[in-house]
């Protein structure tokens, strides 16, 4: 049986069990993330528009933290682009202007997010994640990924990029592209070139490492800022101090809607990320835990004064491809920081700019899903719409913006598809061997006076009224058959009926009341549990009610058929 410590400090409880090829394995793993770490966290904080050393103060806590509670045994936390720019757009409006008001801010919303995450998970509010559909999450991760790309043109090319948007960057761009330094868009285009090309050719390395090394040493030997290419700087030396951000409560609440949004971004992104790698290697993650755990470690960050965080694929998917076995992986990669901040910080200064943006530019060009787009292409153009769509908020309306977008939109796709969900009327099928959709089929009626109609949605307020309608339009439609008789039964298949609201209940017993003033018996079929009480709380079932309950349709037509001969044995003369 499962110990209390091992639910609550499930990384914890696989690291002590592993063996010691594991140890050695996961080291290896740990230190390549922790190589791949250094220069992202300094990029993504450039992104976040704090200084470099931030990332750093991000990530360190995350690491520990989440080796400890995290349910994936994979899943690499730390900063990433999407959650840092929701971040910054979210934040600037109310720095005015103050770096370290604006540091303080970012702090704030870490630990924001870090109590929100903390309270959904204690509150088993974990199902939000499963509301973003596909298609928008597609869509999403396009928009932030094309976000990206604008976010960049400045530093990439030295030219004074004005505007917080997608479009007000790219126009701002086009009108001064002339004034390009060379030397800073040079570097640029090698490193993202040395990028790109160490992925293809040795995705195992950590490409960002090596060419941003490269980059640094060059700048160094060759008075790089003396040429006038911009450099990070002076990096602060030593570990971050814990504390709570001096930030008033008038500012907390003003962050509430930023921090919502950054919490069903990481959390879909985390949950995403580990179920689809755990899926693969054979094990599965805990939502709840996971929720938990992206609360922690951004508490985490909030304290240190770091900025808000996730977690990020290549990040995960590298130790997953060397073999690691347990969150062993994060400590070591959270040494490696330690190490940095110690004993490496100063030699971080020459590091050009421009190769930062190499690695967000590549982090951006990897997370742009056009294979995404075309499968939904292949499958329903409706729901490539959508995606597009979700992509034009995201780069119209920034990213905060873009993210309740996507959620409405999301929300209106289940809102639709519950209001107006796949309905047939139904009929024996001997080459099916079952009840089938009569018209997809194209049969006829299986007995006169007979219709089974399925309605594969809950019953709900939402469909209620349309429920009634499409009744009434299939009995209409199948009594103006040639020859066809008068409707006497009705089966109501309710097998793709989940539930019934008090809405719907009504409207049921409106309809049976009418039908039977027409002569029509109703009868429901293949119902579950949970709807069959709802009936019966509402009277609608015999011996109380006017309907009758039968466990298939076949026991449901057998009883029609029954009925239809005793009445044929009543009628004057037929003995």
């Amino acid at each position: 049986m499962q110990r209390r410590w091992q639910r609550w400090l499930p990384g914890l409880a696989t690291s002590l069990s592993g063996d010691g090829e594991g140890l050695r394995v996961d080291l290896m793993a740990g230190l390549t993330v922790g190589a791949m770490l250094v220069p992202q966290a300094m990029a993504y904080a450039e992104l976040a528009s704090m200084p470099p050393a931030h990332g750093f103060y991000a990530a360190l806590p995350a690491l520990v933290i989440y080796g400890f509670v995290g349910s994936s045994r994979h899943l690499g936390v730390g900063p990433e682009p999407g959650t840092a720019v929701l971040a910054a757009a979210g934040v600037a409006a109310l720095a005015g202007g103050d770096p370290s008001r604006f540091a303080a801010l970012m702090a704030a919303l870490a630990c924001l997010v870090g109590a929100l995450g903390v309270l959904a998970s204690a509150l088993r509010l974990g199902f939000v994640a499963e509301l973003l559909s596909k298609p928008v999450l597609v869509g999403y991760i396009t928009g932030v990924g094309l976000t990206l790309l604008s976010s960049q043109l400045g530093k990439a090319t030295g030219v004074a990029v004005r505007g917080g948007g997608f479009f007000a960057r790219v126009l701002s761009f086009a009108g001064q592209w002339a004034s390009a330094r060379w030397l800073t868009v040079g570097v640029f285009g090698l490193c993202l070139l040395a990028l790109l090309a160490l992925k293809r050719v040795r995705p195992r390395w950590p490409g960002a490492l090596v060419v941003v090394a490269a980059a640094t040493l060059a700048s160094a030997a060759f008075d790089g800022p003396g040429w006038g290419l911009r450099t990070v700087g002076a990096v602060p030396a030593g570990l971050p101090s814990l504390g709570l951000p001096r930030v008033d409560f008038a500012s907390y609440a003003a962050l509430l809607p930023t921090a919502l949004g950054v919490l069903l971004v990481g959390y879909t992104d985390n949950v995403l990320t580990a179920r689809s790698l755990a899926a693969r290697l054979g094990y599965r993650i805990d939502t709840g835990q996971e929720l938990l755990a992206l609360g922690l470690i951004n508490l985490g960050a909030g304290l240190a004064g770091g900025f808000p965080l996730s977690s990020s694929a290549s990040r995960t998917a590298v130790p997953a491809s060397l073999g690691s076995r347990s969150q062993r992986v994060s400590w070591v990669a959270a040494a490696v920081v330690v190490l940095t901040l110690v004993a490496l910080s100063r030699a971080l200064a020459p590091m050009p700019e421009a190769a930062l943006a190499a690695v967000i530019v590549g982090a951006a060009l990897a997370i742009i899903d056009g294979e995404g787009f075309a499968k939904l292409w292949r499958q329903s153009r409706a729901e490539f719409a959508l995606a597009a769509l979700t992509t034009l908020a995201v780069m119209v309306f920034d990213v905060l913006e873009g993210v309740l977008v996507a959620f409405a939109f999301s929300l209106a796709v289940v809102v639709w598809r519950i209001a107006f969900p796949h309905d047939a009327w139904l009929a024996f099928g001997d080459a099916q061997e079952g009840w089938v959709d009569a018209e997809e089929f194209g049969l006829a009626p299986t007995h006169s006076g007979l219709l089974v109609y399925r309605f594969d949605a809950p019953l709900i307020f939402a469909n209620a009224e349309r429920y009634r309608q499409r009744v009434s339009e299939h009995i209409a439609r199948l009594e103006a058959r040639p020859g066809a008789p008068r409707l006497a039964w009705l089966v109501l298949d309710l097998e793709g009926v989940g539930a019934i609201d008090v809405t719907a209940l009504d409207m049921l017993e409106g309809l049976t009341e009418a039908l039977a003033h027409e002569g029509v018996a109703v009868s429901v079929a293949r119902s579950n549990d949970r709807a069959r009480e709802s009936l019966a709380r509402a009277s609608l079932l015999r011996p109380e009610g006017p309907i009758e309950v039968f466990p298939t349709l076949s026991a449901a037509e057998h009883r029609y058929l029954d009925a239809v001969a005793a009445a044929h044995e009543r009628a004057p003369g037929s003995g």
